[in-house]
Formats: structure tokens, sequence, C-alpha cells
């Protein structure tokens, strides 16, 4: 529980009066798959520790961090002016892990962009408390979020992200009509986006390890919109009635296929793509030349 400790410790040394920001980014669950015996142990008393038993005793130490983490908060009398915002990055590694939902991490299917979250304010109204939202939520959206949360009152520009705080905290409609997956085109190509109820994916679903060599991939794949389109990479889905990714209706839908289409090439000229940032030589960020620092290699900190 370092990483919690360290919160509790922050928490109890805090300033009641004044604001607070904490990001707390725990490893589990994440490979590498280990945890003290005592939190496994309660699924398998018995035998070598299984995989499935040693996820389930990181799962059981993460909610206990967090069960620390929100004591501290109520004992240091903050809990009922702090907002709690729990989620996850991604999906599961192993496609069962996402079961229904199609796919699994490092992947535009649902399974692997589509993850669970969750609001916890003790002066949130009763009527808005323990309901779900289908609105969409793209993860940029936290940032304005926060921000107008916090009472922050100047005009945000040139931003990808909406204020959701009163989709989440008073049940107006969600301001977000559509959202980008991911454009990418660093080994392969894959375009994704959703337009209300439509999606569409252009390229490859699922992606590749960032140390393929670049050679390989450009023998291999399709690595721009057109040969994408004409290998006949193109998945449409209404996730509205298939959330599970089961029915590509490229082939019936084509007048909606043309808007998305037009949609993704409109972004893609528009000159605010970020480029990936996809480093080959591993071998630099070594921590040997660091002083046993792990460090990615190929960029300094400033």
């Amino acid at each position: 529980h370092l990483f919690s400790r360290k919160a509790v410790e922050v928490i109890q040394n805090h300033e009641g009066k004044q604001p607070m920001f904490l990001y707390l980014a725990f490893q589990s669950i994440h490979k590498p798959i280990q945890v003290p015996d005592q939190y496994s142990r309660r699924y398998q008393p018995y035998g070598k520790l299984t995989k499935d038993s040693k996820r389930k005793g990181m799962i059981t130490a993460l909610d206990e961090a967090v069960k620390n983490v929100t004591t501290a908060l109520k004992q240091s009398k903050m809990y009922r002016d702090t907002v709690i915002i729990f989620l996850s990055d991604n999906g599961g590694a192993d496609k069962d892990a996402n079961w229904p939902l199609r796919g699994r991490k490092n992947s535009v299917w649902e399974g692997g962009t589509r993850s669970v979250a969750f609001v916890s304010y003790p002066r949130m109204p009763k009527r808005y408390r323990g309901r779900s939202t289908d609105d969409l939520f793209h993860i940029v959206d936290w940032y304005p979020t926060i921000l107008a949360l916090a009472g922050y009152s100047k005009q945000l520009t040139d931003m990808d992200g909406y204020d959701q705080w009163l989709s989440l905290a008073a049940g107006w409609p969600g301001p977000r009509t559509e959202l980008v997956y991911n454009i990418n085109t660093a080994l392969r190509f894959t375009a994704a986006i959703r337009v209300g109820k439509w999606k569409l994916i252009w390229g490859y679903p699922e992606g590749l390890r960032s140390n393929v060599p670049r050679k390989e991939t450009r023998a291999a794949f399709a690595q721009t919109l057109g040969k994408a389109r004409s290998s006949d990479l193109l998945y449409l889905f209404n996730l509205e009635k298939d959330p599970n990714e089961t029915a590509n209706l490229a082939h019936e839908n084509k007048e909606v296929m043309k808007i998305l289409m037009k949609k993704i090439r409109r972004i893609m000229k528009s000159g605010k793509v970020v480029k990936p940032d996809t480093p080959f030589l591993r071998e630099r960020g070594n921590p040997k030349y660091f002083g046993g620092v792990v460090s990615p290699g190929w960029c300094k900190a400033k």
C-alpha cells in the first residue's frame, strides 16, 4: 500500500480549509501479477497460487487501499466536501475480462476502450445518487469537468473536452455527441470515431506492439486511408442496438459510412492530430544508463 499510505499522509497533513486536488494512480491490477499472499489466500487457501487467485487478491488489495484513503478523508473532516472520481484507462488485457464487449486493451473495440467509472460526492442530491448514465463521456472531459467543479470560471479555448459536471451531478443531458477513439498511422492505419449511435472503424481494430520493425509493418499492412478502404477494412456498428459489435453494417448503410468517413478525413486534414510516439530503441531506456532509474530513454525530462 505504498501509494495509498502516501495519499493518507498528504490528507492528514493538509490544511482542511484549503482546496486540494489529489491524483492517485494505482498500478493494480496490471502486470506484474503479484500481491502479498494474505490477499490471494482468501480465494485459494491451499496449493500453488493461480494467476486468477492473484488477480483477485490484487483487486482486494486495491479495495483496501481505496478504503484507507476514504477513511483518512473522513477522519480529517474532508469527506463531505470531496468529489471522488474512480476510473480506468482502458479495457482488460484478456478478452474474457471484457465480455460481452468485443476486444481487449490495445484495440479500438468497445472492450478495449470502454471502461467503468463512478463519481462519489456526499453533497450530491439524493435523487441523482446511485444512478447510471448512457451519455457519451471521453477521458478528455475530466479536465474541464474538474476545473468546473473547483470553481474555475475563465473561458477555456481550443479544448477537446466538455464540462460534464451538470450531467453527472444534476441529471442534465450530456453535452458530448461524438468522440474520436483513435487515429494512428504509426505502424498500420487505424481510425475510429463515434457519432451518436454510430461507430466507424476504418483500418485495423487491433493494435500492434511498438517494437515491431517498421519495415515489417510497411510490407504487411495497409498504411493509408485508401489502402485500408481497398482492403475492405471498414466496420460500422449501431451501438445502441449492438453494443457488443457483432453485426458489421458497413455495406448496408453506405450513406452513414460516407458521413463518418468524411469526418475522419476532415479531422486528419485539420492539423490537430498528434503524431503517435512509438519509440523503437527500447535499449536506450535501460536503467543501467540512468543510475538504476527507469527512464523512457528517447526523451529528457525538463
